[in-house]
């Protein structure tokens, strides 16, 4: 993958306006930190002694997981909105910020998309930061953190969150959060809020109503806010009391809505777009006995794939890993249709497996493309 043109401008110099933590995350979403241990033969493995084996195991196993987030047509629709919503903000209390909320299936692949971008944002705003400290326009700051990303693991609070993004920027919270917040936003430099999994949080209560009014704060404070979760509509349209329906009309008013789809099949582009995901994973690969010839899991198995995992980024993600995890554990050291069919993958897309595998062999294609 060719890395956004934010990441490819910043340079070493903006890089050290951030943190460690925040240059550690970038060279984690970028991958450029991972080197390619090479493909073997099949000679090579058999010379290496246990360690030197499992130390080739290691570097091909993180080569092939680490991959940076991959242009399909869906990562390209989403990340262009996001990024043409941040080049056209302004750090402005007076000017309020519209919210982008991310919505769609478990295993489409948000998190890697917001997660890619918070990486972007760092290296962009970072530039910025370098260019108002040559103006002279920067204001004093005790660190640096434009971008700050959070990922709810289960039911919140209006002071949870605020505590919980108060504890990433390691600023105490005390009794009052929402003061204690607004300092740490001021003397870090805070920019850009995202927010993962925003479906935990308990919308059709009181609750729910103060984190709308908060998150409409933070827009109001000139703060830029980005939402990702599932099942939207119930988040903007969940029954609750009076107060809780003013709360979310509100938020209608401010939030945009940018569907994450699972990736389809139906058109020729869509298939080819597909098989140019696989043949991506296809050349992290680095299996001795895998065929040599270009194409061989995309043009062989790319179909397959689709019919096992249904178009979910995350289930192809993990039925690459497990193959390749199994053909290195039995010395196999290739990919075949009698591993893939070995692999168990999560229940949603396990459901009506057998009738769907059953279709792919008898010929009928899942969702034959069409132009």
């Amino acid at each position: 993958m060719t890395l956004g043109p934010n990441l490819q401008a910043a340079t070493a110099d903006h890089l050290d306006l951030l943190t460690p933590t925040d240059r550690a995350w970038i060279s984690e979403i970028s991958a450029d930190h991972v080197l390619d241990p090479g493909r073997p033969t099949g000679a090579a493995l058999a010379s290496m002694n246990r360690r030197q084996r499992e130390r080739f195991r290691i570097g091909r196993t993180r080569f092939l997981r680490t991959m940076p987030l991959l242009e399909t047509p869906v990562v390209t629709d989403v990340m262009g909105r996001l990024r043409l919503l941040a080049h056209s903000s302004v750090r402005s209390d007076l000017h309020q910020q519209d919210i982008p909320i991310l919505n769609g299936d478990p295993g489409v692949g948000k998190t890697h998309i917001v997660r890619t971008h918070a990486a972007e944002e760092m290296s962009r705003l970072a530039l910025h930061r370098s260019i108002d400290l040559e103006d002279g326009n920067a204001d004093p700051l005790v660190v640096f953190r434009p971008v700050l990303y959070i990922h709810l693991r289960g039911p919140m609070t209006r002071h949870d969150l605020l505590r919980l993004l108060c504890a990433e920027l390691r600023w105490p919270s005390d009794r009052n959060p929402q003061v204690a917040f607004e300092t740490a936003i001021k003397k870090c430099g805070v920019q850009l809020i995202i927010i993962d999994e925003i479906q935990h949080v308990n919308f059709d209560g009181k609750t729910g109503r103060d984190v709308h009014n908060i998150i409409r704060w933070m827009s109001n404070y000139g703060l830029r806010v980005i939402l990702a979760g599932t099942d939207i509509d119930w988040v903007l349209n969940g029954a609750g009391s009076a107060a809780v329906e003013v709360a979310a009309r509100n938020s209608r008013g401010r939030w945009i809505r940018v569907d994450v789809p699972k990736l389809e099949i139906g058109t020729t582009a869509q298939r080819d777009a597909w098989l140019d995901l696989v043949y991506a994973f296809e050349n992290r690969l680095r299996l001795a006995h895998a065929p040599s010839e270009d194409g061989w899991l995309s043009d062989g198995f790319g179909m397959y794939m689709w019919a096992r995992t249904q178009g979910y980024l995350n289930a192809l993600v993990l039925l690459i890993n497990l193959a390749s995890a199994h053909a290195i554990d039995t010395g196999q050291e290739t990919i075949n249709r009698k591993i893939l069919d070995s692999i168990d993958l999560e229940y949603e897309v396990e459901r009506q497996r057998t009738q769907r595998v059953a279709l792919f062999d008898n010929g009928i294609r899942p969702e034959a493309a069409r132009r």
